[in-house]
């Protein structure tokens, strides 16, 4: 049994390639951008922001913003920026809470193009 032991452990000593922190602007059409835009633009009017010290975490009210259009953005997001960390955590009840993060050069990059600070 040792030997599974040992393959595991090996695995987590691979190098990660490095984040290159640039944004994909053919990944969405026009049209996907202007829906993109539009989401996240409502998703930061109704998010309280919470600064991490890796990137960010919004919680968002589900009254104005839906869990739906949260995994459309992210997903969409991820296409254009696959150099950040996402994830969307969804309580049973209550706001639910997005966090962006990689790094301080990644946290660095979300302000940057979220417009925020």
């Amino acid at each position: 049994m040792i030997l599974p032991l040992l393959t595991l452990l090996a695995a987590t000593d691979v190098p990660k390639p490095a984040r290159v922190l640039a944004c994909n602007m053919g990944a969405l059409t026009s049209d996907q951008r202007a829906r993109h835009l539009e989401v996240g633009k409502r998703i930061l009017q109704h998010a309280q922001r919470r600064e991490l010290p890796d990137g960010f975490a919004f919680t968002i009210d589900r009254a104005h913003v839906s869990v739906a259009e949260v995994a459309e953005w992210v997903a969409d997001e991820s296409r254009c920026c696959p150099a950040v960390d996402y994830a969307v955590e969804l309580p049973a009840s209550g706001p639910l809470t997005l966090r962006l993060y990689g790094g301080a050069d990644v946290k660095e990059f979300i302000a940057s193009e979220l417009s925020i600070r």
